[in-house]
């Protein structure tokens, strides 16, 4: 996909989310911007144009983004602009587009959790009972809590590990470092998981394959890496051994084969969209 095609699907997804100001801000810092976005063929100046405290409008719903305060705490570590993040999440809806599911979901799994901005969404949005979120960095924990005190929300309802999320043969070679989705379902009284949000930059593969966990989750959107690793089959064969339907997705949103997808959405309970 193009950079002028991108940008205006990208349009087209941020004009149902944004309020008029911010459409009208975007407008402007687009004009300002395009040149540096044809040579880069990237949205990051775009986005660092927007950095900016905003609202958005997803699923009915009014969530509040303090992205200049987000990026101000951020600077040092040079991290990419937060708006990116409302683009893909809640603009393009890259992990519930291609599901229904029926608020309240129960309890959520954010596997490779960064900001938070998927954590805010499951309970915003989704109604999630609890959200547990995997990010071994730590720098990320002050923006978690500037986001659920800009939305209201009890810290209570989020629950972060600062560990690599693995399988428990890896979690077992070094458990200071890495933990399982069992060992999180065990510390924190999980019966059933109601969504796994995952992008875990390749460690996907080892996640399944070692699949018991699935036998506890209801649904499943993550972000695959193919570029990483050198065959991902193991997950379509988990998904279809534990009675997933399921769907892969290249970058431009076309249905493909696992090895050539950028999303993965997979459900059990009827949530997967046709």
């Amino acid at each position: 996909m193009n950079s002028v095609t991108r940008l205006v699907k990208e349009y087209d997804a941020l004009r149902r989310t944004l309020t008029f100001r911010d459409l009208c801000a975007l407008a402007v810092a687009t004009v300002e911007k395009t040149p540096e976005i044809l040579r880069t063929k990237r949205l990051t100046s775009l986005d660092a144009a927007m950095s900016r405290n905003t609202k958005v409008r997803y699923h009915h719903r009014d969530i509040v983004f303090p992205l200049a305060d987000i990026d101000r705490l951020l600077a040092a570590y040079h991290d990419n602009p937060t708006f990116g993040n409302v683009r893909e999440m809640y603009a393009r809806d890259c992990y519930l587009d291609h599901l229904n599911l029926a608020a309240p979901v129960g309890n959520v799994l954010d596997l490779g959790a960064n900001r938070g901005m998927f954590s805010l969404l499951a309970i915003a949005a989704l109604g999630a009972d609890l959200v547990v979120g995997v990010e071994p960095s730590s720098v990320y924990e002050p923006v978690m809590q500037l986001l659920l005190e800009a939305n209201n929300i009890s810290p209570e309802r989020v629950v972060r590990y600062n560990r690599y999320i693995a399988s428990p043969s890896s979690e077992r070679r070094d458990p200071q470092r890495n933990v399982s989705i069992e060992t999180i379902c065990r510390e924190q009284g999980i019966q059933r998981i109601g969504m796994v949000k995952m992008d875990v930059e390749g460690a996907e593969k080892e996640l399944f394959d070692e699949p018991g966990w699935l036998a506890c989750v209801d649904s499943i959107a993550m972000e695959v890496h193919p570029q990483l690793v050198d065959d991902l089959s193991s997950i379509p064969r988990a998904l279809e051994d534990h009675g997933f339907r399921y769907l892969c997705t290249d970058p431009g949103g076309a249905p493909c084969e696992v090895n050539k997808a950028m999303y993965v959405h997979a459900s059990r309970n009827g949530s997967l969209a046709a």
